[in-house]
């Protein structure tokens, strides 16, 4: 006697859509409670305070969709928003008419964001005590880089941003592009090696790291202490632009400089063309301004040189100081004979003088000088007595004399 086939197991007997549906559902209610740990997205309050949002592995980024109803949510006595580290307790639900596996929730917590916090805070310190931000040790960007390092996410709106900002501002600028992994455990390595590889290439000289921002978990790998050091560590300027203002990933303190957005990233990069041109036409026209007033002062310098009389008649000029000089020679020569006879005749009226003066003069007229043998003049007969030596000094000689 033949048994009936079992249904589903060829093709002469298959399973209904609701058959397998139904199976499917008693299979997955028999799997139990189970705590299920990852982070929310595509978190909305649905009507009736219902939501339907997923939960994502924070690792792989594996998702399995959510139905949380709104008695659980208030049970919570907690606000839930995208990015939030939640545990989640409940069962596997498969829902037949739809065809469609969810987790039904039953209870929900944030956990880990508080221990993960602190940690982040934590390192943060660490670096500002090691002095790794320290600002003086900001290496200074390249006006007009040769080329320019960018770490992002493939086909990403941040590298978009970068690029298409960069083109507007110089379009001539070249982008060196590395793919990375911008979220999960995959992050500080890719990004660590791209670091590196653009600090080996020559043409590189600066780098910029970006990400479109994201939730507080998307963030963490740009925390990571390896990560860290080696932006610290980088020989050519890292721009950090990952886009997050409410929480800052610890890359943000030792870059060497932080911006806001990939697209304020793109702005500080390299100058705006535009800008320069007219900085270049105003720093022309002032040149040229300076230049126009020295020549014209010059101009005006000259005319006035052409206009003195000197030059308009040299000649002149020259005889009238001819005359002046001849007239000036003259005149010292008279002054000088006059002098020369005034001192002549002053000259001779003293000599007279001196010669009226003169010993000698007074012997001339014969008169004589008496000395003693020992040269001193007698004056007074009492200092001649008898018999003693004298020397009487006449106008043209001396006479030895006894006295009597």
């Amino acid at each position: 006697m033949n048994t009936p086939a079992e249904t589903g197991k060829d093709a002469e007997h298959p399973f209904t859509v609701a058959q397998l549906s139904q199976r499917v559902s008693e299979a997955v209610s028999k799997w139990g409670n189970v705590w299920v740990e990852g982070e929310l997205i595509k978190f909305v309050h649905k009507s009736g305070g219902h939501a339907y949002p997923n939960i994502r592995d924070l690792n792989t980024g594996a998702q399995l969709p959510l139905v949380i109803f709104n008695n659980v949510l208030v049970s919570a006595g907690e606000e839930f928003k995208d990015g939030d580290k939640v545990l989640v307790n409940g069962v596997m639900d498969f829902y037949v008419p739809g065809g469609k596996l969810s987790f039904k929730v039953l209870a929900i917590k944030k956990v880990g964001l508080g221990v993960l916090m602190a940690e982040i805070e934590a390192l943060r310190a660490k670096i500002f005590a090691e002095g790794l931000a320290d600002p003086a040790k900001k290496k200074k960007l390249p006006f007009l880089p040769n080329a320019i390092g960018l770490i992002t996410a493939a086909n990403s709106d941040a590298e978009k941003d970068v690029k298409q900002n960069v083109a507007l501002r110089w379009p001539e600028a070249v982008i060196k592009t590395i793919s990375v992994s911008v979220q999960g455990p995959e992050c500080p390595p890719t990004v660590i090696a791209a670091l590196q590889k653009m600090n080996e290439d020559p043409e590189v000289d600066v780098i910029i790291i970006a990400r479109g921002g994201g939730g507080f978990l998307d963030l963490v790998g740009f925390s990571d202490e390896s990560l860290v050091r080696a932006v610290a560590a980088s020989k050519k300027p890292v721009i950090s632009a990952i886009g997050h203002e409410n929480d800052r990933p610890v890359i943000d303190e030792v870059a060497d400089l932080r911006a806001s957005t990939p697209t304020d990233a793109a702005k500080r990069v390299v100058p705006d063309v535009v800008e320069e041109r007219r900085k270049i036409h105003e720093s022309l026209q002032r040149m040229k301004n300076r230049i126009g007033m020295y020549i014209s002062s010059q101009v005006a310098l000259i005319q006035q040189i052409r206009m003195n009389p000197l030059l308009k008649d040299p000649h002149g000029y020259l005889n009238q100081r001819d005359d002046d000089l001849t007239r000036a020679i003259a005149d010292l020569r008279d002054r000088m004979d006059y002098r020369l006879e005034k001192q002549t005749n002053e000259l001779v009226g003293k000599t007279n003088l001196l010669r009226s003066l003169s010993p000698q003069s007074t012997l001339d007229r014969g008169y004589s000088v008496v000395r003693n043998a020992d040269g001193d003049v007698i004056t007074d007969p009492k200092d001649a007595p008898k018999g003693l030596e004298l020397t009487l000094t006449l106008a043209k000689g001396e006479i030895k004399a006894t006295t009597n």
